[in-house]
């Protein structure tokens, strides 16, 4: 048993990791891994285009059929009406609420459709942010390691890694 252990224990990854550690610790260097906002810019394509208006089709499709649903589920709330009058209301208002927020996502996705067939090609195109970790250590230039990171996709593939605040503009 105890070999088997000594084998999980000295595995490469392991070895380099305690190494890693250690080498940290003697040299007094002190790290922290911190959480940081990366920019996802995408190059307008048609590749892109296409992929977008269907994806929000899809979208417009969900939240379409769950209204259909909805209205198919109100006129059964009636035979309710007998029994629990209250329990019947809440549940008419929490249909109803959720109706109107539907036809809410349904329109802002068609005004997004609209503003994505507008695009020029080429241009680039805002599609979010996500987080991202980054290690500082003693020494490190905050202002650089934290400052926004903004990655360019085209068709989904990485053009380009930058980073926003370089030693320069800080």
């Amino acid at each position: 048993m105890i070999r088997e252990t000594e084998k999980i224990m000295s595995t490469p990854k392991l070895d380099e990791s305690i190494k890693s550690a250690a080498k940290t610790a003697a040299s007094g260097n002190r790290s922290v891994t911190l959480k940081r906002t990366v920019t996802i810019k995408v190059v307008v394509t048609e590749k892109f285009k296409s992929y977008m208006v269907f994806e929000l089709n899809e979208s417009i499709r969900s939240a379409e059929q769950r209204t259909i649903l909805i209205n198919q589920q109100i006129p059964q709330l009636d035979r309710l009406a007998s029994t629990d009058n209250i329990g019947r209301q809440a549940l008419l208002q929490q249909l109803e609420a959720e109706k109107i927020q539907l036809d809410a996502t349904i329109k802002d996705q068609q005004t997004r459709m609209d503003a994505i067939n507008d695009l020029k090609l080429e241009s680039l195109f805002l599609q979010g942010t996500v987080d991202g970790f980054v290690s500082v250590s003693e020494g490190d230039n905050l202002y650089e390691k934290l400052g926004g990171m903004e990655i360019i996709l085209k068709d989904g593939i990485v053009q380009k890694i930058t980073p926003v605040a370089t030693s320069e503009t800080v």
